[in-house]
C-alpha cells in the first residue's frame, strides 16, 4: 500500500484449482468493440465535446500498488484475481507489462507523470509523497506533495498543515528544461486544459493533484481565504477537518466554458491556471462533493438505468448501494484517498452518465485489510500473498469491475466510443516470507485461492530500519540531518555542497549499514543497494527548479526495508509489507492497459503474470533492464501523449515521453520511421533505463569510496558524470523533440535522425563504461 499520511487516507492531511478458476475470465460482450448499440440510454454527452478518431468518452483509471504480476509464484496476481478486468484490457486492447515508473517511484510521482507526460524535475514532485524544505537556520520542514495544483507548498510540520513559511514556491514547480532551471513561481500545466479547450468537461475522483488534497492548506487556494468555504475549515477543530474532507476534497469537475455542469451550479468556482501556457480564462470548476453531488446525482434515490445513483437524501452511493461517506465523522461525501473499486467506479460511471465524457479516477490496492476484513490468515495490518482476506478483496474488486462494465454497456459507452487507459502507478515489493526466500508461508504450495497462505508475524511485514541508530556509531553520529523515509532522502542540515566533507563521510556510513535481520537470509546484509548524490539525483530527473527541496542524497535499500528515525536499529513492522519508492525491477516495472478507437489489440505486450521478476527473484538481484528484456518498453510519461494522440490533441508543451508506436493499430509512417529513435530515447532518459541504471551503479561506488584523505576516486567519478549528464540532457531534449514532430507527422531527416541515433549509443556505452571502471 501506499505510505499513508492520515489515517484516513493515503494522501489527506487534516495451483491448479486457483488457476482453474481464474481462466474462466468472461469477456464483457456488450463492451467489445461490436457491440456499439448496447440497451439503454446514451449519455447525454456534451454536445461541444469535439475529440478525434470517433471517440466520445475518455476513462483513466490509475491503481495504487495493483500487480499484474504474481509477487509468490503460486499465488495468482491481483490482475489474474480480477478476471473481469484483465479480460476486459486483453480482448479489446493491450495489456502493456513492461511499463516503467520514474524515479521516486510512488503514488504522487507516477500518478502526476502520467497526467502529465513529465518526469518530476519538471512537474516538480520527483520525492513523492512527501519532500523537505530548507530554512534559513539549515534544518528543514516536511511538506506534502499531495496539494491542489495550484496551491503552495503545504508545511506538514503544523497541524493542521498550513501553507509553508519560507519557501513560497508552490507546491508543484513547473521547468521547461531539464535539468530544471529558473525561478521556482511557474506550476505546470494541467492535464485537463486541452480537454476543456475541446469543449469537453473533465471530472475527477481521488486523482492526485486535480482534486482538493488537504482542507486547510487548498480550500483557501481554490474558494479564496475569505470564503464561507475558508471559514468553515478553519473553524473547525478537529485538526484532520473530517467534514471538510467530506464536503470539498476528493472530487472536482474541471468544466468546459458555459457547460450547463457549471452554470446550473449556485457554486461553481473560476478555474483559475494563471500559467497556463496560451492562457485559460472564462472556465469555471466545482470541487467537493456538496457541490460535485447534487450535480451529477439528480436528487434523491436516483438510479440510472436501473443502477442506484444516489440515497434517500441524494448521497452519492457505491456500486453496492452503500452511501459514499468521510470514515472517521461518516459525513457524507467523500470517502478518503483509499477508495475501493466500488468507491471510484461508481463515481465515474455517475459523471459520465451526467454528461462528462472525460474522467479520471484512482482506486486504492488490496493489499492491507479493510474496515470490516475477518478471517485474515496474516498477523498485522500488512495482508501477504495469497492472505483470505486479500483473497476476498480481490473477489470484491472483481465483482465491482464486472458491474461497473456492464453499466456501461448500459450507457453505449463502448470500446468502439471510448479510450480506456487504466494501470497501476507503481508495483510495490511484497517483504516478507516468499518462495525462494529463508521463510516461506505455510502451508508450502498455497494458493490463496483453494488453500489460504498462513503468515506469522516475522513473515510478514517490513523490516523497519532506524537510519540514526544505525549510524549512532559511526563517524557520522554527530551529524545534523532530517530524513524523507520514501526512498530515503536525506537532508544535511546547512544545505552543504556535495563534497563536504559532512556529506561524503555520511554517504561512506550509509553504505556500510547492515542487518542480521533479513528475509533473504544473507548474514549481515548490507541494508543500502545504492545511493544517489546530488549529481545523480539530477540525472534521476530528481533535481527540480527549487533548490531549497533538493535533497543532500538519496538513499536506495534492499526493497524489504523501510527507512526510520526511531526504534530498534532493525525490527519487523507488521503494519506495511509492500515497499516503494526504491530501484527494483519488482517495484519500477508496473502495467497499463489502453482501450479504444486506434489502440492496437493485442493481448499482453511482455511477459505474463507468472514471468515478473519478483516472483523468480524476490530478494531484487537484477537492475530493472535487466528484468526488462520482454516487451515494449515503456515510460508512464509515454501514457499522456499516447492517450492525446488517440483522441486528436496535444498539449501545448513538450511532454518527456513519446506516443508509444506499438500502442496504435495503425501508426503513421513518421511513426514507424522512428520507432527505433524512440525506443534508444527511453534508455538515455529514464529514470530506471539503461544509462540511469550503470551511473546510479557508478555513484553508488564512488559514494562508498574514499576516506577524509583521499577522495580521488569519487572525484573521478564526479568529473566524468558531470560531463555525461550535460551531454545526456542537450541529446534528450533534441530526441523528444523530433519525436514530438514525428507524432504531428513531420519525419526527421536522414541525417538529423542518423546522428541522435549515434549519439544516444554513445552515450548508453559511456555510462557502461562509468558503471565497470569507477
Amino acid at each position: 500500500m501506499s505510505r499513508h499520511l492520515h489515517a484516513t487516507s493515503r494522501r489527506v492531511l487534516s495451483g491448479a484449482a486457483g488457476a482453474g478458476l481464474l481462466t474462466a475470465a468472461l469477456v464483457v460482450p456488450a463492451l467489445t468493440g461490436a457491440a456499439t448499440s448496447a440497451v439503454g440510454a446514451t449519455p447525454a454527452t456534451a454536445s461541444t465535446c469535439d475529440l478525434g478518431n470517433g471517440v466520445q468518452h475518455v476513462i483513466n483509471i490509475v491503481f495504487d500498488n495493483v500487480h499484474f504480476f504474481r509477487d509468490n509464484p503460486n499465488v495468482p496476481s491481483d490482475l489474474e484475481q480480477m478476471p473481469h478486468l484483465l479480460s476486459f484490457l486483453e480482448s479489446n486492447g493491450t495489456v502493456y507489462s513492461n511499463t516503467h515508473t520514474p524515479m521516486i517511484a510512488h503514488t504522487a510521482d507516477d500518478s502526476l507523470s502520467i497526467y502529465t507526460g513529465l518526469y518530476g524535475d519538471r512537474h516538480g514532485q520527483p520525492l513523492t509523497n512527501s519532500f523537505n524544505t530548507y530554512n534559513p537556520d539549515g534544518s528543514t520542514d516536511p511538506a506534502t506533495s499531495f496539494t491542489y495544483w495550484t496551491s503552495p507548498i503545504i508545511d506538514t510540520k503544523t497541524s493542521p498543515p498550513l501553507p509553508n513559511p519560507v519557501d513560497k514556491a508552490p507546491s508543484m514547480t513547473y521547468s521547461d528544461t531539464v535539468p530544471a532551471s529558473g525561478a521556482p513561481d511557474r506550476t505546470p500545466p494541467a492535464p485537463w486544459v486541452p480537454f476543456t479547450r475541446a469543449g469537453c468537461s473533465v471530472g475527477d475522483f481521488s486523482t492526485a493533484n486535480m482534486v482538493l488534497e488537504n482542507a486547510a492548506g487548498d480550500v483557501p487556494t481554490v474558494f479564496g481565504a475569505g470564503s464561507p468555504e475558508a471559514a468553515q475549515t478553519a473553524a473547525d477543530p478537529d485538526r484532520f477537518k473530517g467534514v471538510e474532507v467530506a464536503q470539498y476534497v476528493g472530487e472536482a469537475v474541471h468544466c468546459a466554458q458555459n457547460a450547463t455542469i457549471c452554470a446550473s451550479s449556485s457554486r461553481a468556482v473560476t478555474d483559475s491556471l494563471p500559467d497556463e501556457p496560451g492562457g485559460y480564462h472564462g472556465f469555471q470548476a466545482l470541487f467537493g462533493a456538496k457541490y460535485v453531488a447534487p450535480a451529477i446525482g439528480g436528487g434523491p434515490n436516483t438510479t440510472h438505468n436501473g443502477y442506484q445513483v444516489t440515497d434517500a437524501n441524494g448521497n452519492l452511493v457505491d456500486l453496492d448501494g452503500n452511501t459514499l461517506q468521510e470514515p472517521f465523522t461518516h459525513a457524507p461525501g467523500f470517502p478518503g484517498f483509499s477508495p475501493t473499486a466500488s468507491q471510484s467506479l461508481a463515481v465515474l460511471a455517475d459523471m459520465q452518465e451526467a454528461g462528462i465524457p472525460v474522467t479520471y479516477g484512482y482506486i486504492s490496492d488490496t493489499h492491507d485489510k479493510k474496515s470490516g476484513a475477518t478471517g485474515c490468515t496474516s498477523p498485522g495490518n500488512a495482508l501477504g500473498p495469497g492472505d483470505a482476506c486479500y483473497v476476498a478483496a480481490l473477489r470484491d474488486y472483481d465483482r465491482a469491475f464486472s458491474t461497473w462494465l456492464q453499466r456501461l454497456a448500459a450507457d453505449g459507452i463502448t470500446p468502439a466510443n471510448t479510450e480506456f487507459v487504466i494501470g497501476a502507478e507503481e508495483n510495490d515489493q511484497f517483504a516478507g516470507a516468499n518462495v525462494g526466500r529463508a521463510t516461506q508461508p505455510t502451508p508450502a504450495g498455497c494458493d490463496g485461492v483453494t488453500t489460504p497462505c498462513h503468515y506469522t508475524a516475522s513473515q510478514d511485514g517490513e523490516l523497519a530500519a532506524n537510519i540514526k541508530g544505525l549510524l549512532s556509531t559511526t563517524a557520522s553520529a554527530g551529524t545534523q540531518y532530517d530524513v524523507d523515509p520514501q526512498g530515503a532522502s536525506i537532508y544535511v542540515h546547512g544545505q552543504p555542497a556535495a563534497d563536504d566533507p559532512r556529506v561524503r563521510q555520511m554517504e561512506r556510513d550509509t553504505a556500510a549499514m547492515t542487518s542480521s535481520l533479513t528475509y533473504s537470509g544473507v548474514p549481515n546484509e548490507k541494508i543500502v543497494k545504492y545511493q544517489a548524490g546530488a549529481l545523480e539525483q539530477r540525472v534521476l530527473h530528481m533535481q527540480t527548479n527549487d533548490r531549497l527541496r533538493t535533497p543532500t542524497y538519496s538513499i536506495f535499500p534492499m526493497p524489504d526495508y523501510f527507512f526510520g528515525t526511531t526504534g530498534p536499529n532493525v525490527a519487523f513492522n507488521n503494519g506495511f509489507a509492500y515497499d516503494h519508492g526504491y530501484y527494483s525491477p519488482n517495484i519500477d516495472i508496473t502495467w497499463a492497459g489502453i482501450v479504444g478507437p486506434g489502440a492496437a489489440v493485442n493481448g499482453v505486450d511482455g511477459p505474463g503474470p507468472a514471468e515478473g521478476n519478483e516472483s523468480h527473484d524476490p530478494s531484487s538481484t537484477h537492475t530493472v533492464p535487466e528484468a526488462s528484456t520482454r516487451g515494449t518498453w515503456i515510460e508512464e510519461a509515454d501514457l499522456r501523449p499516447t492517450l492525446l494522440h488517440l483522441v486528436g490533441l496535444h498539449d501545448d508543451y513538450q511532454t518527456d515521453g513519446q506516443v508509444i508506436t506499438q500502442a496504435l493499430s495503425a501508426p503513421s509512417a513518421t511513426l514507424r520511421q522512428t520507432a527505433e529513435l524512440g525506443a534508444l530515447y527511453r534508455q538515455i532518459n529514464s529514470s530506471v533505463g539503461a544509462l540511469a541504471t550503470d551511473t546510479l551503479i557508478a555513484n553508488s561506488k564512488a559514494l562508498a569510496s574514499g576516506s577524509g584523505a583521499d577522495d580521488s576516486a569519487y572525484t573521478t567519478e564526479q568529473d566524468a558524470l558531470l560531463a555525461l549528464a550535460d551531454h545526456r540532457d542537450q541529446v534528450a531534449a533534441r530526441m523528444k523533440a523530433t519525436l514530438a514532430r514525428a507524432a504531428a507527422g513531420t519525419a526527421p531527416g536522414h541525417g538529423e535522425l542518423q546522428s541522435e541515433l549515434a549519439q544516444g549509443k554513445a552515450l548508453l556505452k559511456q555510462a557502461a563504461q562509468l558503471a565497470a571502471h569507477t
